[in-house]
């Protein structure tokens, strides 16, 4: 009986499987593994890592991207400092501010993808940056950075002789002047800030930078999307950014616009300069989108070409004075700006010139308007005809306080009287032919080419046809009030279009035929080229 009161007895451990008996004597009894055990687990281990990167898991070594490669990155997560993304299969970690704006302002959220540069992939994982930061830069790497592509910041300290001096960390860089921006800049106004540059050159300590180049690869991905928002009448912000005697170029946000000197304002302007300097901010219109043509050999066209107007924002000083009392038949006092062979030009507004042709200021036949008028000279005028459309306004000269020829009919296109009674009736000069040679004198000046008017009318003479090699300065070459002699190529209604080239053409094809048909009366006042020849047989040489 006592046996039932007894502790159960506990198996005894030979009662337990041998493969357990053998595991727990193995550390004391079975020796350590040799040097072929070490290599085959660590090649075991090799081969299950790369088993399980193919499988999904841990990515492969040979895949993990190298330090200075351009990668991007999708974030998935947002801490206080950093910024966790994946790189495939890979993780990898950037600093929150490198995804900041100039503002401060965070532009990425979770999902986002964005394009970084690989700085290290030791033990705190994959790191990435947009930049090399500041403090961190050796001459090592530097060199990584230019292979890279990995742009580095500067702090500019100083303008020397062709550039910048830059510090980029430790080193002392340079930054020639052509390659500070994409246009003229002053180099005075970079000392003391930093700024992004690439490294295009390291040799020995010799360090050199671009900035220019970062700004055209910005400059190239904002052209593009703002492109895709650009329409004929789309009226933009911009800033000035370079005003030559042509015309003003407007920075858009990463593309360039001209404004034309024509479009700058409503009045006459003799240099943009009066109007518009580098870094005023203005309003523009579209009043022309033209694609870039890549293969064009005029390199004008080998990029996208946006024309913009400052004066279409303007209030048109035309029709302001229209609603006033400017009317049919009203007297007013206006300044001579302009001469012309067919007439004078009145300023009645800014803005506005009316035209007194030559036919309606004075009684009697005059060679030109200097006959009677000067520039400058405040006269006295009456309106004789408006033509809203065309935006012309025909005057008389006034004369103690009667207007010359009153009741004979001219106006502002060019229509003049013919005299020889009372009853004068209204002819309109006729409108040149194709093939008609005109000389009339330069009035305006565009990229595209030259205006110039004679006897009421005004045509284009196409740069092309002006006679002159691609990339000329017309402004030079054809000065406001030049005389030119032209060739009508093409009439398309009102619009004329004329050629220099050929003019020149016609003119050798006539001194050409002229020159035949002196040697022709030459040759027949000698009795022939038989009769010739005969007299020559009949000489003893």
């Amino acid at each position: 009986m006592e046996t039932k009161s007894a502790e159960p007895v506990k198996p005894a451990r030979a009662e337990k499987p041998p493969e357990a008996v053998a595991v727990a004597v193995a550390p004391t009894v079975r020796p350590g593994p040799s040097v072929a055990d070490e290599v085959h687990e660590v090649e075991s281990f090799e081969s299950m890592f790369e088993k399980s990167a193919k499988d999904g898991g841990v990515p492969s070594r040979k895949h993990l991207p190298r330090v200075g490669e351009k990668v991007k990155a999708k974030i998935f997560q947002l801490g206080a400092e950093t910024v966790f993304a994946t790189i495939g299969r890979s993780e990898a970690m950037i600093d929150l501010d490198e995804l900041k704006d100039d503002e401060g302002i965070l532009r990425f959220g979770v999902g986002d993808e964005f394009e970084a540069f690989v700085t290290e992939t030791g033990a705190r994982g994959i790191t990435l940056s947009r930049k090399l930061s500041r403090g961190a830069a050796s001459l090592s790497m530097l060199v990584d950075a230019k292979h890279s592509g990995l742009p580095v910041e500067g702090l500019v300290v100083a303008v020397n002789k062709g550039g910048l001096e830059v510090a980029v960390g430790d080193v002392r860089a340079f930054c020639p002047t052509s390659q500070v921006d994409t246009r003229l800049v002053k180099l005075e106004d970079f000392v003391g800030q930093r700024h992004t540059f690439r490294v295009t050159e390291v040799k020995e300590k010799k360090v050199v930078l671009s900035r220019r180049a970062l700004v055209e690869e910005e400059n190239k991905v904002k052209a593009a999307e703002l492109k895709k928002t650009l329409s004929v009448g789309k009226v933009l912000a911009g800033r000035v950014v370079n005003v030559q005697a042509f015309g003003a170029f407007v920075d858009l946000g990463g593309l360039e616009g001209l404004i034309p000197v024509s479009e700058l304002s409503h009045t006459r302007i003799g240099h943009p300069s009066e109007v518009v300097e580098v870094g005023n901010e203005v309003e523009v219109e579209i009043i022309r989108l033209e694609d870039a043509e890549p293969n064009s050999p005029d390199k004008s066209k080998r990029k996208d070409r946006v024309t913009l107007s400052m004066r279409a924002r303007l209030e048109d000083p035309f029709k302001k004075l229209l609603e006033t009392s400017v009317k049919e038949g009203a007297q007013l006092k206006g300044k001579v700006v302009r001469l012309q062979p067919f007439g004078a030009f009145v300023e009645l507004a800014p803005g506005v010139d009316g035209l007194i042709h030559v036919s309606a200021m004075s009684e009697r036949r005059i060679a030109h308007p200097r006959d009677v008028l000067k520039v400058g000279e405040e006269i006295e005028v009456k309106v004789e005809k408006i033509d809203e459309a065309d935006k012309r306004i025909g005057l008389r000269l006034v004369k103690d306080g009667v207007a010359i020829g009153d009741g004979v009919a001219t106006s502002a296109s060019g229509e003049v009287g013919v005299e020889g009674s009372t009853d004068v009736r209204v002819v309109r000069a006729p409108k040149p032919k194709r093939g008609a040679v005109v000389t009339g004198k330069v009035v305006r000046i565009e990229p595209f080419g030259v205006f110039i008017e004679w006897d009421g009318f005004s045509g284009l003479i196409p740069a092309s046809e002006t006679g002159t090699e691609r990339g000329t300065d017309l402004k030079r070459t054809f000065p406001m009030g030049k005389e030119l002699k032209a060739e009508v190529i093409e009439v398309n209604g009102e619009k004329l279009k004329l050629s220099i080239t050929a003019a020149q053409r016609s003119e050798e094809r006539a001194d050409l035929n002229a020159w035949k048909a002196d040697q022709a009366k030459t040759v027949q006042s000698a009795g022939g080229f038989n009769s010739l020849a005969d007299k020559l047989k009949g000489l003893k040489l």
